[in-house]
């Protein structure tokens, strides 16, 4: 007699979503609750965290393992995959952004 299969455990997908402006009216930190809401709405097991890089320190290697970067480090380690939100700057990247990914 053959087993039944085994039922998989529902596993919730944790998106960890980035945005590269910092301004409070910004279009692209309003995209990112959008985003989550529709996929709230239409994605089951889809979750879409807002990581806030407005106060992470600029990048000091001697600071690697203080406050907002451990913090960031954890959030990123969490995840299982990445939104990023950014204007565009000079075809390229944000500089909080870009902070941030260092």
């Amino acid at each position: 007699m053959a087993a039944a299969p085994a039922k998989r455990a529902k596993r919730t997908l944790r998106v960890a979503a980035f945005s590269g402006s910092l301004r409070r009216a910004s279009a692209n930190t309003g995209l990112i609750p959008a985003a989550a809401k529709l996929c709230e709405e239409s994605i089951p097991g889809l979750q879409i965290d807002h990581v806030d890089i407005a106060d992470l320190p600029l990048l000091n290697t001697d600071l690697e393992n203080t406050g907002g970067n451990v913090f960031l480090a954890a959030r990123v380690r969490d995840a299982d995959c990445f939104l990023f939100a950014s204007p565009k700057y000079n075809y390229s990247i944000s500089g909080p952004l870009k902070n941030a990914l260092d």
